[in-house]
């Protein structure tokens, strides 16, 4: 069967290519084509150029880029190494049996400067596919009454629907829109695939790992508490080429961080997953925001048995892949 993807692998975000990728592993490895369509909106691009002429209007930041442009240089190798490793279809190429969309935040109103219609199914080559909604998000943000109609417009492009919070599939009941719960594909693919996606290891020390999806100052305290400690060194990972952090990681060493460290502090939905997969000491950090929900809705998932609930979930979101498939004509 010739599958496609469509969802936020252009990004130079660690858990926006992961889960693209082990989303298409646990497809080739049922037996598939994949490929995953180019689809590349300047709203995903733009936050991670590693130049913008605005830089040029504020010293402050020119002085921030000039010092740390070696490291993001070699962040953005990493990220297109990387994307070399997966088959790209052209955007607007048609010939696919079944998209994926998702999983990733392709419904985040506030990510995608309004409703993207791409992300729901409504471009003319989607209209021969069966359309699939893989562990879509649209990251908490509630929709204004209009929204809600043009998005229950749009909904009827798919033949199933899948979405990665609890919360979300509550809400979409409450509208008369049936969902499944799936699991994000970083946890669906597991250790098996998640493993081959590993560098060598990078810090040849012990480390507490912090990674933030969102700026939390408790997360250095944290770490710096618990480094002090347990005679551990920090090793901070800079989210984009020039945020706080070390810049320099590709995405394969970025799990290798994970997987090697010996304990992670974290405000990231992936940084948690990784935690959990690689069955790390962890702490979660809360911000007070929408991104709160994603993982606590992940948490109450795994409950105090996450092993076991882990593999009811995963089974169950390979269920829905299966089913998704067998409806394909």
């Amino acid at each position: 069967m010739k599958i496609g993807i469509l969802t936020f692998h252009a990004a130079r975000n660690y858990g926006a290519v992961l889960q693209c990728r082990c989303l298409y592993e646990v497809l080739r490895n049922m037996g598939h084509e994949v490929s995953v369509i180019d689809y590349r909106p300047d709203y995903l691009t733009e936050p991670y150029k590693l130049w913008k002429n605005k830089f040029l209007r504020h010293p402050m930041t020119m002085l921030k880029v000039s010092s740390r442009i070696a490291g993001a240089a070699r962040r953005e190798a990493g990220f297109s190494a990387f994307d070399k490793e997966i088959s790209l279809s052209p955007f607007g190429e048609g010939g696919f049996d079944a998209i994926f969309y998702g999983s990733d935040q392709i419904w985040n109103r506030n990510i995608c400067n309004g409703i993207d219609p791409v992300f729901y199914a409504a471009e003319p080559f989607a209209a021969s596919a069966v359309n699939i909604a893989y562990a879509a998000s649209d990251g908490d943000v509630i929709p204004t009454d209009e929204e809600k109609v043009a998005i229950r417009r749009y909904l009827h492009n798919f033949q199933h629907i899948g979405v990665r919070e609890s919360g979300m599939v509550e809400r979409m009941d409450s509208e008369g829109i049936p969902a499944d719960l799936n699991l994000d594909p970083v946890l669906l693919a597991g250790r098996p695939v998640v493993d081959n996606l590993c560098s060598a290891p990078v810090i040849s020390e012990p480390y507490v790992l912090t990674y933030e999806a969102i700026d939390n100052t408790a997360v250095a305290d944290k770490a710096r508490r618990i480094a002090a400690e347990r005679g551990l060194k920090v090793v901070q990972v800079a989210r984009a080429p020039y945020s706080e952090g070390i810049n320099k990681f590709s995405p394969r060493e970025f799990v290798a961080l994970f997987r090697d460290a010996d304990y992670i502090v974290t405000t990231s939905f992936h940084g948690t997953a990784l935690a959990i997969l690689y069955d790390k000491e962890y702490e979660f950090v809360h911000t007070g925001t929408h991104a709160d929900g994603r993982i606590e809705s992940l948490l109450d998932s795994l409950g105090d048995r996450p092993e076991e609930n882990l593999e009811r979930l995963r089974k169950q979101s390979l269920h829905y892949i299966e089913n998704a498939l067998a409806s394909v004509k």
